[in-house]
């Protein structure tokens, strides 16, 4: 586990302007709705929420989607596989960077809510959902995008995972096994501090198997073949 962690943190190192620019977009959102006379209208910082909500997701999910492509472009996969280090942990390493952004990201995004509402045991449990329902709607999108990546290029890899991951909210009912994500982000226009546990799980679980089977196709790609 320990080389997971280093790639891991590898890979946050190599994007931490994007994770301090990402990190500080609610923040910067969230001072156009700020008054030091009252607090934000609860429907305004809704609206605000929910678009944060899907910048996150389509963030985490790109950068996911294009972690193998780089790497492969710079030559660093190489590397890294030839010390020891099984692609399923490489793969797992990168999702696990890919998820410290969305930890970041949402984190952000709770405190804004909290910091332009006002502080209260509601707004606290809405910021507690917001932070674990888009944390895992994108870990859940994100993976769905890595394992895409193995098939096609990374822009076309993201933008499927996000139409599957999104979709579904265009409809009335969404089953959350086939679509957690979409039962995950439903709410956060509502600022509800429910949290779905069976959706948690399963975003959880079936993010685990797509990481699963795209490493097992990945252990087939030849990754010394140059993309230039």
């Amino acid at each position: 586990m320990i080389p997971v962690l280093l790639l891991a943190k590898s890979f946050l190192r190599q994007n931490r302007w994007l994770l301090l620019a990402f990190v500080a977009l609610p923040l910067l959102l969230g001072a156009f709705l700020w008054s030091p006379h009252q607090s934000a209208s609860r429907q305004d910082v809704a609206e605000m929420v929910q678009q944060e909500m899907f910048y996150g997701i389509a963030v985490v999910t790109f950068l996911a989607s294009s972690a193998i492509y780089n790497e492969k472009r710079s030559r660093r996969i190489i590397g890294v596989l030839s010390k020891a280090v099984s692609r399923r942990q490489y793969l797992l390493a990168l999702l696990l960077g890919s998820a410290y952004f969305a930890l970041a990201y949402f984190a952000s995004v709770g405190i804004t809510t909290i910091w332009l509402v006002g502080v209260s045991y509601t707004v606290l449990k809405t910021a507690l959902a917001l932070f674990v329902r888009g944390t895992l709607a994108s870990l859940w999108a994100a993976a769905l995008g890595m394992f895409l990546s193995t098939l096609l290029y990374p822009f076309f890899a993201a933008a499927v995972a996000l139409l599957i991951a999104l979709a579904p909210l265009g409809f009335k009912s969404v089953n959350m096994f086939f679509a957690p994500a979409a039962v995950l982000m439903r709410g956060s226009d509502d600022l509800v501090n429910v949290m779905p546990f069976a959706a948690l799980l399963s975003s959880l679980g079936e993010s685990f198997v797509i990481l699963v089977l795209a490493a097992q196709i990945f252990a087939r790609r030849d990754v010394a073949v140059s993309i230039e």
